[in-house]
């Protein structure tokens, strides 16, 4: 049986025989990948640990875009500005590790324990986050960390200490994209270095791809950057080639020369003559002292009339010029900047330097940028739990079900006159605050003052002995 389709015919019963097979091909292969199993291949691919590319841009190909995005950082003000304001809050909340509920003493002591580490390392622990949030500017970051035994007898860590990310060279996964380990390129002595997943503290920005190098917001404003330089290189330009502003002198110099080869001056005398046009236009900055006097007489006409003319025989002013493109390629500068500064997500920053922005504006503004903020460091802290508690857990053969959750202050603005306003409604509403309700203290913290001493039971009893004793 055949039917026609448009300008063929097609033979009906071979089409269901090939939809036959093609379901019977896609039954077999239900049947070979049960659920446990991983059926599907990550979109990256991975050749000789080198990852494959569709960049078409060659400065932002291979470890030349790190250099690229380190270049931007160094040289375009308000990414610096940007990723340093970033960095500097992401630093500033306090870090903290929550035993499991039912761990009892020994997981309180375990978390413990691992607050404790991160303050026997090396390296500060806030500048180990602040080095690993550049994921979300690199992609990813990288840190190796070093084992040392405490006092105690348990390993902890001796430092975590940075690899940049130009210096990975190769990645090593397996088939389902799952990272095992880098080779580092030495840039001591150019050897190639395998970090062991196991040792990394490893994060990634894998939101656009799967990548094992992440996808960072360097590269989305890398083509602003180079735009950016580009029309600042032409400002300059403009104002090197601008006349406008430069001295113009004119003197009656064919008459000066004739009268020197005529024998009325020498040379000496011409050139005194001429010294204070050229002293003006050497010193022609604006200051009280500076001021030229010159002859009023103008040229004359040749004919009989010798009539006088509008033209000075000595004359100085300063040159004009129509109007320029500065000012556009000012609004596009200032564009530009607008454009990376909203990509970084410090469009804040902007407000208010060329006098249009509110309050209100600036408010939501930082509130959206906290909330970055607290997104980065709730990644950070599921990187920390893995690749740092799991890693500990493992090295001293702890239980894993006592692991600590990892947690972090919200990055936030209090202040104080809200603070204990809110608190003196409260008071006024019925829940007023007892002398040692931590309230207090905490606001005796953003006032900068020193919390009140506790008194314990062993020195309310001496103080009641020494009352004694003095009476």
């Amino acid at each position: 049986m055949s039917e026609t389709f448009g300008a063929g015919v097609y033979d009906t019963q071979s089409v269901d025989k090939a939809t036959s097979y093609r379901d019977r091909g896609i039954e077999r292969a239900r049947r070979k990948y049960p659920p446990t199993v991983t059926a599907g291949a990550p979109g990256t691919a991975i050749i000789g640990g080198y990852v494959e590319e569709k960049e078409r841009d060659s400065a932002l190909q291979g470890r030349k875009k790190y250099e690229t995005y380190s270049n931007m950082l160094a040289n375009v003000s308000i990414v610096a500005a940007g990723v340093r304001y970033f960095l500097n809050l992401v630093a500033k909340p306090g870090w903290k590790f929550e035993p499991p509920e039912n761990g009892g003493p020994q997981g309180e002591r375990y978390a413990e324990m691992l607050a404790d580490m991160t303050t026997d390392m090396m390296t500060p622990w806030r500048r180990v986050v602040r080095r690993a949030a550049m994921y979300r500017f690199y992609g990813f970051s990288i840190q190796e960390w070093t084992a040392k035994r405490r006092e105690d007898g348990s390993l902890g860590l001796e430092d975590i200490a940075p690899r940049p990310q130009q210096t990975i060279e190769k990645w090593d996964s397996d088939a389902e994209g799952k990272l095992l380990g880098v080779l580092q390129r030495s840039p001591q002595d150019y050897s190639e270095i395998y970090l062991p997943r196991q040792k990394l503290i490893y994060v990634v920005d894998d939101s656009l791809n799967d990548s094992p190098e992440g996808l960072g917001l360097f590269r989305h404003v890398a083509e602003s950057c180079r735009r950016l330089k580009r029309f600042e290189q032409l400002e300059g330009y403009g104002f090197e080639s601008d006349l406008r502003g430069i001295p113009l002198a004119r003197a009656p110099l064919a008459e000066l020369d004739q009268a020197v080869r005529n024998g009325d001056m020498s040379e000496a005398q011409k050139a005194a003559i001429l010294q204070p046009l050229k002293t003006f236009m050497e010193s022609h900055i604006r200051n009280p002292k500076l001021g030229l006097l010159l002859d009023s007489m103008t040229y004359e006409t040749q004919d009989e009339a010798q009539r006088p003319s509008n033209a000075k025989q000595w004359d100085m002013e300063l040159l004009k010029a129509a109007s320029s493109t500065q000012a556009e390629i000012a609004r596009t500068v200032d564009r530009l900047n607008r454009e990376i500064a909203r990509v970084l997500g410090v469009e804040q920053l902007l407000l208010g330097d060329n006098g249009v922005g509110s309050f209100a504006m600036a408010k939501e503004k930082s509130h959206n940028f906290a909330l970055i903020i607290d997104s980065t460091l709730h990644e950070l802290a599921e990187a920390f739990a893995s690749d740092y508690v799991t890693r500990i857990f493992e090295l001293n053969g702890w239980d894993m079900k006592l692991r600590p959750t990892v947690k972090t202050d919200k990055l936030q603005y209090r202040s104080v006159e809200e603070v204990t306003t809110s608190l003196e409604q409260m008071a006024r509403a019925g829940a007023v605050l007892a002398p040692d309700d931590p309230a207090i203290s905490e606001v005796r913290d953003l006032m900068g003052l020193t919390r009140p001493i506790e008194i314990t039971s062993d020195m309310d009893a001496a103080l009641g002995s020494n009352e004694r004793d003095d009476g």
